[in-house]
């Protein structure tokens, strides 16, 4: 008999997959990451709950000592974890979910990111200062930009930053604050992706679709479908390409932007997350009910 979590996922276009496991927060979701060498996801609700899964969905570890939370990272290797909460805080915690060290601002904190090696985090800040910190709470760099960063992703390849605005600015940074380069785009966004080597560079246009940008930050081209995409993730190489739209619908993409399964989702998606090898995704929804989709069977 079919799990009634996974009845939606009959109802779209393309190749079903299959349910690898589900997963609920005790109280609506607000923030999940995947670490991606691990196969482990971080997710945080609304009543302070942060939860740590392994690949398989199973519970490992829960903290519910960091109030409203908002934002969360889970560095690839699965080493350290970052969150942003109470709006102007950000924390460092371990595999445990143990703080490590706090950090307040006198204003608010709109994005945060870490390395693959749990090395370095970065937090954008309503000022439009970047900055980026070690582990061991030590700064490091520090740069302004034109506009405040909503979103930040460190590349895995090099030790470089890519960060993009809501409203029109996509910029590259290194670890000593250097701007690499900057370009200026005609779209709001919703989110930003990258792939391992940082030559693909996703970015969520809402009714632009999903823009695509080079290593050097030049455009090179857009995946238009139906649908509004909001948030979006994808693979290490950038074949698989997974977004949830404005509308309620969950695209799983090639690189060409063709459909390979689409569907009407139950709720609002919050965040969604790629495997390295575009096998799987994890979606996470406004009610707590985080799934991981596999196609890996159709491969």
């Amino acid at each position: 008999m079919m799990d009634e979590r996974a009845a939606w996922l009959t109802q779209g276009k393309g190749t079903t997959p299959s349910l690898r496991w589900s997963f609920s927060t005790e109280a609506p979701l607000i923030a999940l990451d995947l670490a991606r060498e691990t196969g482990e996801i971080l997710a945080a609700d609304i009543s302070g709950g942060l939860y740590l899964l392994d690949r398989q969905g199973q519970f490992l570890h829960l903290n519910r000592g960091i109030k409203d939370v908002q934002l969360v990272h889970w560095s690839d290797r699965g080493k350290l974890g970052a969150a942003i909460y109470s709006d102007n805080n950000i924390c460092c915690f371990d595999r445990d979910l143990n703080v490590l060290w706090a950090i307040s601002f006198s204003v608010e904190a709109l994005a945060i990111t870490m390395d693959s090696y749990g090395d370095y985090i970065a937090v954008s800040l309503a000022s439009g200062k970047t900055i980026i910190i070690d582990s061991q709470k030590r700064k490091v760099a520090s740069f302004e930009t034109m506009r405040p960063l909503s979103y930040l992703e460190f590349q895995v390849s090099e030790p470089r930053l890519i960060g993009a605005a809501e409203n029109g600015l996509l910029c590259c940074y290194d670890l000593e604050g250097n701007c690499i380069w900057t370009e200026k785009h005609w779209s709001n966004c919703g989110g930003i992706a990258l792939s391992g080597d940082g030559r693909r560079i996703f970015l969520a246009g809402f009714n632009y679709g999903i823009l695509i940008f080079d290593y050097e930050g030049d455009s090179a081209g857009t995946l238009v479908f139906e649908g509004t995409p909001k948030v979006l993730a994808c693979d290490f190489i950038g074949n698989r390409i997974v977004t949830a739209t404005i509308e309620q619908e969950l695209y799983w993409l090639n690189q060409e932007g063709k459909l390979l399964w689409g569907g009407a989702i139950p709720d609002e998606a919050i965040e969604v997350a790629c495997d390295p090898f575009g096998q799987w995704c994890v979606c996470g929804l406004k009610s707590g009910l985080v799934q991981c989709l596999d196609w890996s069977d159709a491969i």
